[in-house]
C-alpha cells in the first residue's frame, strides 16, 4: 500500500490532529519547522494507514513487526509504503542542486546517457530517486555510484530496471516509478 500526502494545514492543526490521536508517543524537540512538519505528517498518515506498531532501527530504517515499511518526504510532502516483503521508497522534486551532487551518487556510464537525454534535470532526479529507494531497501552499506547501476530509461516509463552489486550480494531490481504532481516516486520491492 502506497500513500502521499501533502497536508495544506498548518503546523499548528499538525500538532492539534497529533495530539487528539491520544498517542502516548512525545513529540521530539526540532530545531528546524520543516523537520516538525515531516515528523507529524509521517505520523498522521500512517495513524490513517492503521500503521500503530512500527519502529526504528538505529540506522533510521522504519520496521513493521511483519513485513516492510519505507518512508519518504520531500519539499511538505509525505510517502509511506507498506508491503509483506522488504521495500525501499523515494520521492523527489527536480531541482537544479541534484547536478551539484552527482557525482557522488552517478557513475560515468549513467551520466553518459543521462547527459544525453532530453530531460536530463528530470531523469537524474528518478535516478537518484531509484538509488535511494534501493538503499532504503538495504537499510546501509550502498554506496550509490559504485554498487547500484541503473539502466536507461524513459521519464514516464513505470519500470526501471538496475542492477546491486555491493556488501548485500548481487541484485536485479525492477523499480515502479510513477510522477504524481512536481514529485517522482519509486519504490523498490
Amino acid at each position: 500500500m502506497l500513500a502521499l500526502w501533502s497536508p495544506t494545514e498548518t503546523n499548528e492543526e499538525l500538532v492539534q490532529l497529533w495530539e487528539s490521536m491520544l498517542v502516548s508517543q512525545q513529540m521530539p524537540l526540532f530545531k528546524a519547522e520543516h523537520r516538525k512538519r515531516e515528523w507529524l505528517a509521517t505520523r498522521l498518515l500512517m495513524d490513517r494507514l492503521g500503521i500503530e506498531q512500527h519502529d526504528f532501527l538505529a540506522n533510521g530504517k522504519p520496521i513493521l513487526p511483519r513485513g516492510g515499511i519505507s518512508i519518504s518526504h520531500c519539499k511538505g510532502s509525505v510517502a509511506v509504503v507498506t508491503s509483506g516483503v522488504n521495500i525501499g521508497l523515494d520521492i523527489q522534486e527536480p531541482t537544479e542542486q541534484i547536478f551539484t551532487i552527482r557525482s557522488k551518487f552517478c557513475s560515468a556510464t549513467e551520466w553518459h546517457w543521462l547527459e544525453a537525454h532530453r530531460e536530463t534535470l528530470r531523469a537524474l532526479t528518478i535516478v537518484w530517486s531509484a538509488k535511494e529507494a534501493i538503499f532504503k531497501y538495504w537499510g546501509e552499506v550502498v554506496d550509490f555510484a559504485q554498487h547500484i547501476e541503473i539502466l536507461p530509461f524513459e521519464c514516464d516509463a513505470s519500470i526501471i530496471d538496475a542492477r546491486y552489486k555491493g556488501g548485500h550480494g548481487e541484485r536485479n531490481f525492477r523499480l515502479w516509478h510513477s510522477t504524481r504532481g512536481t514529485l517522482e516516486v519509486v519504490v523498490a520491492v
